[in-house]
């Protein structure tokens, strides 16, 4: 699509006066202490560069908005979503640049705006009119069996799964977001695909927005590759999954999201169980006997003193890759690749399935 093209170039070509600006002003990436020591000298990374896929990915709907003389207002709630979690990241980047450290906005204040963010604008998704989600406006379509339009799942199961898919997604790319281009590689492939999707379904409004998303954030991606010029902050993270979580509440594409997004998931739960494992199995005598499920309870929400064992090298799962391949000398791009290959057989695998569903 030529807006696609459109917000690639606009992305490209802000990134190069932006990266000159961050750099004069030291806004730097600061890495977490329990990261990567590989990492190290990546420590005066220009960060927040998520405000150019922002300002490219906005600017081109726009455009396409007042060329198409308006399409579905389901675009207007899709950006605006993607945007409070976009401005989320962007205070979070802020925070760790003036606290010149890791910490910036804390996990569960982060986390209650995400889960508000879902159920607010989820209800208004629900008060629209879905008829032309329909594919061809036939409710026996076997297509409808496998979408989750909200007037087929009620107001309650609709807000709930509005609420969980924009933290959940939020947050898991923001996990992923850890190696040169990995974040934005798969997700670009990932919007490209659910572009297509939404396309063939008969929704061109929101495929044209997944299309846009796809450019901008390929324009990033060519001062993101290894070696990175500039990092896309949790400012594009958040951006990044906030629209994507919209597009796939909006456009009722949550079954076919569950296997394209099979890497996030991955990266989440590798997280998950790395803290849960470390934590059950620190040395601990309680006082007073205690059963093994309320150990287990006391161990989880409490910091105890002493070291437990872990299950990867480091979590998320791309760092526990990046440690293994690397003592075997496969640089950091390289393993980056194997990502990308992965995220790409899934979308593959996604719209054959879908080729043939149809």
């Amino acid at each position: 699509m030529i807006f696609a093209l459109v917000s690639l170039v606009i992305s490209a070509v802000l990134l190069i006066p932006y990266i000159g600006w961050l750099d004069k002003r030291q806004i730097q990436q600061y890495l977490r202490e329990e990261g990567p020591k590989s990492h190290a000298h990546k420590a005066k990374t220009p960060t927040t560069g998520g405000v150019c896929i922002i300002l490219s990915a906005c600017a081109t709907v726009v455009a396409w908005w007042i060329y198409s003389h308006g399409g579905q207002k389901e675009v207007l709630i899709v950006v605006f979503w993607g945007l409070i979690c976009g401005l989320v990241g962007l205070l979070d980047d802020l925070a760790k640049v003036k606290q010149k450290g890791n910490k910036g906005v804390s996990g569960k204040v982060r986390l209650l705006i995400e889960t508000a963010t879902g159920i607010g604008l989820g209800a208004l998704l629900y008060t629209r009119d879905y008829s032309y989600w329909l594919p061809g406006g036939d409710p026996t379509s076997p297509m409808v069996l496998v979408h989750a339009a909200p007037h087929h799942l009620g107001p309650i199961a609709f807000l709930l799964m509005s609420a969980f898919l924009t933290a959940a997604t939020t947050n898991a790319v923001n996990l992923h977001d850890g190696m040169d281009g990995l974040a934005a590689g798969t997700t670009a492939l990932v919007f490209a695909t659910m572009a297509v999707l939404l396309l063939g379904i008969g929704n061109e409004s929101l495929a044209v927005v997944a299309a846009i998303m796809a450019g901008a954030i390929l324009g990033f991606l060519c001062w993101n590759r290894n070696p990175a010029a500039i990092f896309m902050g949790d400012t594009g993270s958040l951006f990044i999954g906030g629209i994507m979580a919209a597009l796939v509440i909006a456009g009722g594409i949550v079954v076919w999201f569950v296997p394209l997004s099979l890497i996030y998931i991955a990266e989440t739960l590798s997280v998950m169980a790395q803290f849960s494992y470390f934590r059950l199995t620190k040395p601990y005598t309680p006082e007073k006997p205690m059963s093994v499920v309320a150990l287990a309870i006391y161990k989880l929400t409490h910091t105890l003193p002493g070291q437990g064992k872990r299950i990867f090298r480091i979590s998320p799962l791309h760092h526990h890759y990046e440690a293994v391949l690397g003592e075997k000398g496969v640089p950091e791009g390289q393993v980056v690749l194997y990502f990308w290959l992965v995220q790409l057989a899934l979308c593959l695998a996604v719209l054959a399935i879908f080729s043939c569903w149809r």
